[in-house]
Order: structure tokens, then sequence, then C-alpha cells
């Protein structure tokens, strides 16, 4: 069946099939409105999240706008549940995790923008080095428990769906500008309109900033983004409602950003100091997405979606990975009284020996080219059965990527504070090629009977992997396939309160060329769910049980080559999700609101093993998993009026340990607790014009966020962001 898929999953053999799908269906009568017809996401109705028979949460446009967020991880923040790692204080790099998941480059998660996968490689290399823009959305859903299983490839975690703005329905303009301290800016515009049967929306985006850090003798450390979108709709209810919908979007990054940290004793004295041998750091991308989607209603009962999608993104990092030859830095900068010399060289206050490998900085530039297409088509149907009511869900994907790297390493001469090239020829410390082909195939089924809604559902995966080392000419392949079973129950026991469980197989491929064998866990989640006009409350315990966590080898790890992973055994993770929301009047036009997201994480490794793995190293049985901290919470309280809104947020994380262990980590082994507040305020002067003041880190809490990639990093300080927009 593979096979025979793959021979027409090319571009050109599926645009054919959906357009041949959509002409028989445009012969059938009109049976339904056209409102079904909205761009299938993960949820279809955000009140199917209510009944569904696992846990997941909606962040809406409201809250997206709330505070002006650029920065992913401040957003995923008030959902529990999520696991965090900031890395650069603007979120360019997210690390999220979800259940366990680690949160290392996102890559234990399936990203999503409209129902498409859209990280460059998820197969073959799924550290997600892009995100689309936050601001440009229309919402964000996050999906966990069984309902997993629809996504994937990885589904040990859980699901985050990017929800872009629709297409008006009439003619629409926005226009908004964002200044603020070190040189932030953000400019957004918007235009849609429609044109008979079709409608289109024209959005496009720049911002950056000068960033915060201070480079030592001076230099660039901030970043600039560039976004254009164009979506177009054709929707017909001539014949039977359907639609069809194209978009083609551009986006790139120049940035001035490292891998490298400080030490913790120079993190104490100024923690947004950068160091001279990061001088020469620079990332820049490029990326193009296209897809195309037709949907389509036919009769009372199905419901049909169709996807092509094409992206390509490729990426220059240029940084500073280390010595030539030597100590490995994070190992310099936990210890710099030890290694004396090569801190010494690291600030810019020693010279190198010239000719001396151990004396030679490493900066090697990443290149990297990404690519994935796929065609994916989900059908839905509604079938009475005796007193039994039968949701039906069924889809498949096919879907291949890739990825070419090409590190080009060079090395330079610490003169007098300044970086000198060695006029050394050195060559690629990497050149390689991975691809892989995919066939994911899933049917659920969703049994409504009186106040008990049961879900059973399948998925099937079938991965081949190819990996090609263009500096030895090795060439080695993986063929992967996993079944996994998904059950999950929901009782309404009354108008307000209900009830859910449910238990799934998760799954993680290995990388193309691997030898290793791919994740798997067993993932339970129990709790309840409240609601009223007032308070909605959702209570959820969870339980993840890996069979084998694997950990993946990155270029900041030691001791081992990128790509390289690592079985971790038997890890037993759980805790307690909670999130809650409230809203009340508390004067005439005043309402109050108040919203809350806690997690609890207890960790475990199950066996006792060493490990080449620079994150793990030592592990004893029971030992905590690293960058899974106890407990983190979120706190929004809201005042809104007709005319003007106030907003605070309490974030609050314990600390949360770097490498496995159980007593309190040792100095510069783990995150520091770190608590911020931000405070946001707006004013609508006109139906069309509105201000916004709001206050970020307000008192300007500073904290080590991670030891990783290299060295101490620091959470963004204290920033004051004034916004006017303007809507017609």
């Amino acid at each position: 069946m593979l096979n025979a898929l793959r021979s027409i999953k090319g571009t050109n053999g599926a645009f054919l099939l959906i357009a041949a799908y959509g002409f028989m269906a445009m012969a059938e009568p009109e049976t339904s409105s056209a409102s079904a017809l909205d761009e299938i996401v993960v949820f279809a109705d955000p009140n199917d999240l209510l009944k569904a028979p696992g846990s997941g949460a909606r962040l809406t446009q409201e809250y997206l706008d709330r505070f002006d967020h650029t920065d992913l991880h401040q957003l995923l923040s008030g959902v529990a549940g999520i696991y965090l790692r900031d890395e650069d204080g603007y979120g360019l790099r997210p690390n999220i995790g979800i259940r366990g998941a680690t949160p290392d480059r996102s890559q234990k998660i399936t990203i999503m923008e409209d129902g498409v996968l859209i990280t460059p490689a998820p197969y073959s290399a799924p550290a997600a080095y892009y995100v689309p823009n936050v601001s440009r959305m229309e919402g964000i859903e996050i999906v966990k428990g069984p309902s997993a299983i629809r996504n994937g490839p990885h589904t040990v975690g859980g699901t985050i769906n990017f929800v872009t703005e629709p297409v008006p329905s009439e003619r629409a303009a926005s226009l908004g500008l964002s200044v603020g301290n070190d040189g932030y800016h953000k400019l957004e515009g918007r235009y849609g309109d429609v044109i008979g049967d079709s409608g289109y929306l024209f959005d496009a985006m720049r911002y950056g900033s000068d960033g915060f850090k201070q480079l030592d003798g001076g230099g660039d450390t901030g970043f600039e983004r560039n976004e254009v979108n164009f979506k177009w709709t054709l929707l017909d209810t001539k014949r039977r409602p359907q639609r069809l919908t194209f978009k083609i979007g551009y986006a790139d990054e120049d940035a001035d950003e490292t891998y490298l940290g400080l030490s913790d004793a120079d993190f104490a004295i100024n923690p947004t100091r950068r160091y001279i041998s990061s001088k020469l750091a620079r990332f820049q991308t490029s990326q193009v997405a296209l897809s195309l989607n037709y949907g389509s209603q036919l009769g009372e009962s199905t419901r049909i979606n169709s996807k092509l999608y094409y992206n390509m993104f490729e990426r220059e990092w240029n940084k500073l990975n280390g010595f030539v030859r030597g100590n490995p830095v994070l190992r310099i900068l936990s210890q710099p009284e030890l290694y004396n010399r090569e801190f010494g060289l690291l600030i810019g206050e020693r010279n190198s020996e010239v000719g001396a490998d151990r004396d030679t900085l490493d900066i090697t530039n990443n290149d990297r080219e990404f690519n994935s297409s796929g065609w994916q088509t989900t059908i839905s149907h509604v079938l009475d059965f005796g007193m039994t009511r039968h949701n039906i869900h069924a889809g498949f994907r096919v879907h291949t990527d890739e990825v070419d790297r090409d590190h080009r390493q060079r090395g330079y001469l610490m003169t007098d504070g300044a970086l000198i090239w060695d006029e050394v020829n050195r060559g690629s410390k990497v050149n390689n090629h991975q691809n892989s082909e995919a066939l994911a195939i899933y049917v659920e089924d969703e049994v409504d009977w009186k106040d008990l809604t049961v879900t059973i559902g399948l998925r099937f995966e079938d991965i081949e992997g190819l990996r090609i080392n263009n500096l030895n000419n090795e060439t080695k392949t993986t063929n992967q396939d996993f079944l996994s079973p998904g059950f999950g129950m929901h009782w309404q026991i009354n108008n307000q309160l209900g009830v859910l469980g449910g238990v799934y197989k998760g799954f993680s491929p290995v990388a193309p060329g691997s030898s290793g064998e791919p994740e798997e866990s067993l993932n339970i989640e129990y709790g309840l769910r409240y609601r009223n006009d007032h308070v909605s409350l959702d209570l959820i315990g969870f339980k993840s049980d890996y069979e084998n966590l694997l950990g993946r080898c990155r270029v900041s790890d030691f001791d081992c080559s990128p790509g390289d992973e690592f079985n971790g055994g038997n890890v037993e993770i759980e805790g307690l999700e909670l999130m809650a929301e409230s809203k009340w009047p508390i004067a005439s036009n005043i309402d109050a609101r108040v919203s809350v997201a806690y997690t609890y994480t207890d960790s475990a490794f199950q066996s006792q093993f060493l490990s080449r793995f620079s994150q793990w190293g030592l592990v004893n049985e029971g030992d905590e998993l690293p960058y899974l901290p106890k407990h983190a919470a979120q706190v929004h309280l809201g005042l809104e009026s007709g005319s003007w809104r106030v907003w605070s947020a309490l974030k609050w994380r314990a600390e949360m340990r770097e490498e496995p262990g159980n007593d309190k980590p040792d100095v510069g082994l783990f995150a520091e607790e770190l608590t911020e507040i931000d405070l946001s305020g707006s004013w609508q002067f006109s139906p069309v014009l509105t201000g916004t003041l709001t206050v970020q880190n307000i008192t300007d809490e500073a904290a080590i966020v991670s030891h990783r990639p290299l060295g101490a990093r620091p959470n963004k300080p204290r920033s004051i962001i004034a916004k006017i927009s303007y809507e017609l």
C-alpha cells in the first residue's frame, strides 16, 4: 500500500486527485450550509474541547493580544502540562515539551499550522529551528491525551497547532505599530476583501530588536524578522457546500544570536554580558510555505478535507562551538578556575598561541537546507446506530522530508581582544543528507450514548529513512512501523460536571540511519471538567511510562556526534494539571476575570546506567529527569470594561535540574527559580483606534533560565512596549 501511494504522492498527482474528487463532489445536490467547511484543524469546533475524551486547550485571539507577546514561550506558559526552556529571551529558538517529552528544540512534539506539519523536517530532523510568528495567529491549539494519535509523527507528548486568521467575509483592514526599549519594534498589517464567491487576505509583519545583551567591545546582539503571507479562498454552494483555499507565505530572519552563555560568577555581576568570543555569531534563515486546502460536505453526514503542502527552509548559523581541540565550553564555564587558560581566551583576556589547536576557537557555519511536502486527507462521517451516534474520523498522510547539512569549520585566534582567522582551510566537520518517506493512517470512532462519549482510535506509521555521510560515503537506512492504539471516555454527570479518562500508546521515530529503537510510551490521563456560567475548571492527572527514552546529541553536547541517539531505558513521569478560569461582574459595565494554570510533575529513571550523552551522564535508579520542574504556575488577573482593559500576569517556575539526580543539584547544574510579573493596559480611543501599554517582567527579575546550550543564560529583563492599532 505504501508503494502504491508513493507512486501518486507527487505534487501533480495529488493536485489531480483533489481536482477529480472536487469535480465528482460538485455533481451532488446541496445538503447543508457552508459553515461546516471552515478549515479543519485540531478542533473543528471550540465546543469539541468540552466533551473531548482527552485534554487540550485553545489560546484565543483575545488571550494572544493581552500582553502583545511575540515570544511563544510566554504564551504557552499559561497552559498546564507544558515545559519550557528559555534560550535567547525572545523565543526565537523555542524549547517546548509536553507531559515529560524533552523540551530540547521542541523535537518530541508535533507542530502544525492550520493542520499541516510546519517544522522544517519533522521526520528527518525534528529540531524546530522555525516556528510561525505568533502575532499573525488567530489562535493556538494544544492537544494532549488520546486525541494526540490523530496527529503525528511525535505523539509521546502531544500537538501544537497554529491557527491563522481566516479570509474575511467582507472588506477588512488593520495596522499595528509597537515600539519598546532595546530598540524593539513591530509593524504588522492585514488587508482582505471579497470578490464574488472568493476572498483574499494579505498580511505582512516586520519585528525585531537591538537585543538586551551587551557584547564586550561593542557590537550587534539583536534580530530582525520579516514575514509576508497571502491566502485566497473560493466558496461554492451552488451544487454542494465546498471550499478551496490556497495559501503561500515567505519568512526570513537575521539574528546576531549565539550559543555562548556566561560563567555563573560573571552572570551574578552582569547577566546581560556577552563574551567577545561570540562576536561573529549570526543566524540567517529563509522559509517558503505553500498549501492547498479543499473541503466539501457530502450529504448531511459526511465531510472531507484534503491538503497539499510544501515547505522549504534554509538556515546558516555561524557560531562559536568551542575549541578546535580541547575541553568543551560548557565544562570550562562551569569551572573556569580549573580551566583558566581556556576561559581567558573565551573572554578575550588571553592571546592564542599561533598554531596551537587548543588555543584556536572553532567557529563553524552550520549550513542546513530542509524540504518537506505531503498530501493528507481526512474524512468525517456521522452514523446513528440504535441508541448510539458514531462520529467516525479517518485520515491518511503521505509525507516526505529531507535535510542537507554542511557544517564548515574555521579556526580563529584570540588576539588582543579580537578574533583573527588562522587562514587554515579546515573544510567541513559534518556533510550529510537525510531523508524520510512516511505513510500515516488513523481511524477513530467517537461513540455518543446519552451522557457518555467513548473514543476508540488507532494510528499506523510506516517510515523509511536514508542517511548518506558525504565525508566517508557511508549509507545507512532505517525502516520503522508502529501501531498506536488509543482509548478515551468522557461522562457528563450533570450540566456542570464531567469526568474523563484515557490511555494511548505514544511514539517518536528515530532519525534516518539510526541503529536505535523508536521512543515508545504508555500515556494515561484521568480527571474532571467543571463548567457553569462563571467558572470553568479542568483538573487532570497524567502518567507517561517510557519504554525507551531517547536522547539526541546536538552540536552543543560534547563527547558525541550531532545526531547520535542514546537510550535512557524505562522512565516514569507523572503529574497533575490544573486550569481554571472565572469571570464575574463587579460594577456597572466592569467585569473581573482570573485564570490559573498549574502543573506538578514527578519523574524517575527506572534503572542505573552510564551514558555518553552529556545531559545524562551517570544515572541512578530513581533519579529525576532534567528540565522538568516540579512546580510551574501562571495567574492572570483582569478588569474589563467597554472601552478599556487592564491585565496582570504572575508567572512562577520552581528551580529545575539540568542533570539527573535526586538531591539538591550542584551549582551550575540547575536553572534558578523564576518569578515574573507582567502588566498591560489598553484603551479604545474610537471604534477603529486602540492604544496599549505593556510592561513585561515589571520587577526586572534576573535568573539563570538554562546552562544550555553553552553556559548560563538570562531571561529577558524589564521591557516596556507601547502599541497603537487601527482596525477597519
